[in-house]
């Protein structure tokens, strides 16, 4: 299994919180379509750095864990605190880690905690000095909600995940396929509008990749890892929206191997597939030795997608 701990600020926004906002807002409609009831926002004075560190040291305090034992530090976001330096090494001060750790970000999103776990797996596997990996997970999205854009509103929320990854619990990380289309670019994008930096998203484009593509990538993964979807416990994408699982569901035949749930969190990024997998085993849905597809994908358009033993 992988050690994983999560945080979630503590300010809730719930469907029927956005009627202050929208005159004509149908919070069972949006349930419907999006799968989401609640979701987290990080206050106005919070940041990516300090959910963050409240997600290290949940890991560190859940599972015993000794600080100096820590070797890496690799930190998945698309919203770092500030443009340099980066965000890791803010963290590495803020959680009092040795300061012989090597410490970087990953700038991706949703495809982010599977190409994470492919980086620390080659780091381990490269380096015999590094035993012990934390990746961290954190987008604080929320700050770049713009008011006039109520899917993005509805669908966000901020999280942050820690996973311990090290020389123990590598090999349960099977075999990886990646890919990017840069063509999608434009389609999810933090830009200016209205002079202020916003999150755009085109969602007519992204649901039509991602129904179009991720079933495909599904194969890939099966091929890459010789294996069959007899063979796999339970898939985990991406929790993109419950529109587009569902979708993918169907079209696989796979009513009951898709994991859909983002209830109270909502749409959190990279850190959506380790909350997932922190929530089923803690909810003693995961048995040692379940073989679980994890898949991310979404803004670049890029995706990654691995196969792991519990």
């Amino acid at each position: 299994m992988l050690p994983i701990s999560y945080y979630l600020p503590t300010k809730v926004v719930f469907n029927d919180d956005f009627k202050l906002i929208y005159n004509d807002w149908d919070s069972d409609r949006v349930y419907e379509q999006t799968g989401i009831l609640s979701r987290h926002y990080v206050n106005d004075n919070e940041y990516s750095s300090d959910i963050a560190k409240n997600a290290i040291i949940n890991l560190i305090n859940e599972y015993n864990i000794d600080k100096t034992s820590i070797d890496f530090l690799l930190v998945v976001t698309e919203t770092p605190d500030n443009m340099l330096p980066n965000l890791a090494c803010k963290l590495q001060e803020m959680c009092g880690l040795n300061n012989n750790i090597g410490a970087f970000d990953i700038n991706l999103g949703c495809s982010g905690f599977t190409y994470g776990l492919m980086n620390a797996k080659s780091l381990i596997q490269m380096d015999s000095n590094i035993q012990n990996i934390l990746l961290v997970t954190v987008d604080t999205l929320s700050k770049y909600a713009h008011t006039e854009d109520r899917g993005i509103k509805t669908l966000i929320g901020d999280a942050c995940c820690c996973t311990l990854i090290n020389k123990d619990n590598i090999h349960s990380i099977k075999n990886f396929v990646f890919g990017t289309d840069g063509s999608k670019y434009n389609d999810i994008i933090i830009k200016d509008i209205n002079n202020k930096k916003s999150l755009y998203m085109h969602g007519v484009n992204i649901f039509s990749h991602a129904i179009s593509e991720v079933p495909s990538i599904i194969e890939d993964i099966l091929q890459k890892n010789n294996t069959t979807l007899d063979n796999i416990s339970m898939i985990i994408p991406h929790q993109a929206n419950k529109t587009i699982l569902e979708y993918i569901k169907k079209r696989l035949n796979l009513e009951d191997k898709i994991y859909i749930n983002m209830e109270t969190t909502g749409n959190t990024a990279s850190s959506t597939i380790p909350i997932a997998l922190k929530q089923l085993n803690d909810n003693k849905k995961l048995t040692k030795g379940d073989k679980l597809l994890l898949l991310g994908f979404g803004v670049g358009f890029s995706y990654c997608g691995t196969i792991i033993e519990w």
